[in-house]
């Protein structure tokens, strides 16, 4: 019977009131229940849970209580300890730091207070990381096949820190900032796509009720004397995915409409439209002005990251996402420490003929900073009808 939901009993002992399973948890994509024993007073039962090397697993517990006297979970992912009681929360639900976790739950009385499933993703962490900065990506002087118009490139500084996290000034020209425009506080990111119309995320932008602006040219928004190209421009329309849902967050995608053009020079100007969706194993390149830790300040200078594309499949287990319009793309660093961009900000991938860089997604959302989740990104090529049908008479670029 345990076979078939992949699991392996390695080791159970039972004293006065409490046992301890050792299981490992297949990656078959099946959850797997964890049933407490139970007793005439209060019993402990322990699982240590071990997945395959790279792999993580993911945790939901529920009580079928609410008094804290009649059940608890302990929860070791790890990397950090956590207690829950019914009277704090109906439903608990956690993924392991790495491949092992242990979750214990005391059930008090002969009927089950609480349980929990867990399963197991693939393999994605600590793969290895390839480097994918180049001084000459998005060189227009190497550009194999001119795209239909100008867009992608960048503008690199020998100065600028190769193996860093910090972006050249102006480095990308299409980066853009969503800002409050009473206030000026900065909260999304996005990108500048036409003349009159910045890409971001429609999380952002769904339930805004402030007027907003947009700054573009931007590197160090402490200052402006880094670079003559900062420039605010007004937001007049904001154009929602008619089939957002805020919930599941799919179809998390938006278009700002701006009040006046954008002046496009070497220093600003657009991203180029993605011909494909980015593939699994492929690397973007992710940036914005991000936190740099999970309840730290945002960054004050335009930040950068290479991600990988992972299996959707990956997400859609830690998340419980379901994956089948394919609409998502899953991607994964091993650099625990940084953030991956602003919420709407730009994922950008190479095109090998153009050498200009294209928008392959955009940040939807994530777990904490220091996490070791992977993010979910919005595919933009998916989206491309939709686009160029709320963009109409503007020229989009390829």
């Amino acid at each position: 019977m345990m076979g078939t939901y992949g699991l392996l009993v390695l080791f159970a002992f039972i004293g006065l009131g409490a046992s301890t399973i050792r299981l490992n948890i297949a990656s078959d994509g099946n959850y797997v229940l964890l049933k407490p024993q139970t007793g005439n007073g209060r019993v402990e039962t322990r699982w240590e849970l071990k997945s395959c090397k790279g792999c993580k697993m993911v945790l939901g517990c529920q009580f079928r209580t609410q008094s804290c006297n009649d059940a608890l979970f302990k929860i070791d992912t790890g990397g950090s300890f956590s207690q829950h009681c019914p009277e704090e929360s109906v439903s608990v639900f956690n993924t392991s730091n790495k491949d092992f976790m242990s979750v214990t739950i005391e059930n008090n009385g002969p009927d089950v207070a609480a349980f929990c499933h867990v399963k197991a993703t693939g393999k994605f962490i600590d793969l290895p990381e390839v480097d994918i900065d180049s001084s000459e990506h998005g060189s227009e002087r190497l550009s194999k096949k001119k795209p239909t118009c100008r867009c992608g490139w960048t503008n690199k500084s020998p100065a600028r820190i190769v193996n860093g996290k910090e972006a050249g000034v102006n480095e990308y020209p299409f980066i853009a900032l969503i800002i409050k425009k009473i206030t000026r506080f900065p909260f999304c990111g996005g990108s500048i796509i036409t003349v009159r119309h910045i890409l971001t995320a429609a999380h952002c932008t769904y339930s805004e009720t402030e007027a907003l602006s947009v700054l573009i040219g931007e590197h160090d928004i402490r200052t402006w004397k880094e670079t003559k190209a900062t420039k605010i421009i007004d937001v007049q329309r904001i154009i929602n995915h008619p089939d957002y849902n805020n919930i599941t967050q799919v179809h998390d995608i938006a278009i700002l409409e701006l009040k006046d053009p954008i002046e496009f020079s070497n220093l600003v100007g657009r991203v180029c439209m993605p011909s494909k969706s980015i593939s699994e194993n492929e690397y973007s390149k992710v940036m914005g002005w991000g936190l740099l830790s999970t309840h730290g300040n945002p960054s004050p200078v335009l930040m950068k990251v290479n991600v990988k594309t992972i299996d959707i499949g990956i997400c859609g287990t830690i998340y419980m996402l379901n994956t089948t319009a394919r609409t998502q793309i899953c991607t994964y660093n091993n650099q625990k420490d940084s953030c991956q961009g602003d919420s709407g900000g730009p994922l950008v991938h190479l095109n090998p003929k153009t050498n200009m860089l294209e928008q392959v997604a955009l940040v939807s959302f994530g777990r904490d900073c220091a996490s070791t989740d992977p993010g979910v990104n919005t595919d933009v090529k998916k989206y491309e009808d939709w686009i160029k049908n709320e963009v109409k008479g503007q020229e989009l670029c390829y």
